[in-house]
């Protein structure tokens, strides 16, 4: 019950905040031109026609930022349900899971692979912000920074746990379901950074388009 309702929650609120932002911000995203089409027929009849502009954000960067919101939103949420159990709150399935994964990316990060994971899920909601906001000077490059910097981490704890790499443990400690926890999680987050990675670049020009308006307070 306790994973549905954690579901639940963390879906609804990335669902909400994902409708409002999107809204809001919309027309900043209808202030950019789509590409020229080719129209008529024939040797002298058939040229490009330009001028029309974007309807909202394309789907695959809709998907994608709401993504980063689930995923930042459910380690946020995570967190906070570990935080309530040990309080006194009946939570702990998910404080379990929650403390397997974090010992998992401590023993398969170098000691410091918990933190920047936890940095990197707070990051992911920017990202998911600058998505939908498209600020042409800075969404392109903060979005592939964060995703080069998650594919760093996750690769790392991956591979680490994966080929037996430096695994920073005390050898009292069996952490082998912490560590298969993390290799799950390592998985999951570093396909998502490199899907995140080639949408960046798949929509740069996009993302880095400036409207009229922009182009005339840059000369």
């Amino acid at each position: 019950m306790q994973w549905l309702v954690f579901a639940l929650l963390v879906v609804g609120s990335s669902v909400a905040s994902f409708v409002a932002r999107e809204r809001r911000f919309r027309r900043r995203w209808q202030n950019v031109e789509l590409p020229a089409i080719t129209v008529g027929h024939g040797a002298y009849r058939a040229g490009p026609a330009s001028g029309a502009m974007m309807p909202s954000a394309p789907l695959a960067l809709r998907v994608a930022a709401l993504s980063c919101l689930v995923y930042g939103r459910g380690v946020t949420t995570a967190l906070v349900g570990t935080a309530l159990y040990h309080a006194g709150v009946p939570l702990r399935g998910l404080a379990e899971a929650t403390l397997h994964g974090l010992v998992g990316y401590l023993a398969g990060g170098y000691g410091f692979g918990a933190l920047a994971a936890i940095v990197l899920a707070a990051l992911a909601l920017a990202a998911g912000n600058d998505l939908l906001l498209r600020n042409h000077r800075h969404a392109f490059q903060r979005t592939r920074n964060i995703a080069l910097a998650s594919l760093a981490l996750h690769g790392l704890v991956w591979a680490n746990i994966t080929f037996h790499g430096h695994i920073v443990a005390s050898t009292a400690r069996n952490v082998a379901d912490s560590l298969a926890y993390a290799r799950s999680i390592a998985a999951v987050a570093f396909g998502h950074a490199a899907l995140m990675l080639a949408l960046a670049y798949a929509y740069r020009a996009q993302l880095s388009a400036l409207s009229p308006a922009e182009r005339k307070l840059d000369l």
